[in-house]
């Protein structure tokens, strides 16, 4: 009887290690540049003043990253010159350690 439930609990195991794979989740390019940039916007209208460099985020960013940019720079602190570091994250592969999932 011990057999068949350690037999079980492997199957069971097995199924549920396989049913626990992540998904990669992208966002389109044009719905993170959207995102991204109307925060943008929102900072420059609040603060006076924008970097003078674009953010350019990369074909397919993470929706984690394009989150996590975008309510970063919504809560920077004003003048509002350089984008948050937390930016990084929407460029797959790039990540700021202790920060993500």
């Amino acid at each position: 009887m011990n057999l068949v439930r350690l037999r079980l609990l492997a199957i069971l195991f097995a199924c549920l290690s396989v049913m626990c794979v992540s998904e990669k989740d992208d966002v389109n390019a044009g719905d993170a540049t959207s995102e991204i940039y109307a925060a943008i916007q929102f900072k420059a209208r609040q603060c006076g003043n924008s970097p003078a460099y674009p953010f350019i985020p990369p074909p397919n960013p993470t929706a984690y990253g394009t989150r996590l940019c975008s309510l970063s720079i919504i809560r920077a602190e004003c003048p509002f010159r350089d984008y948050p570091i937390f930016c990084i994250e929407v460029y797959d592969g790039a990540d700021v350690p202790g920060i993500g999932p």
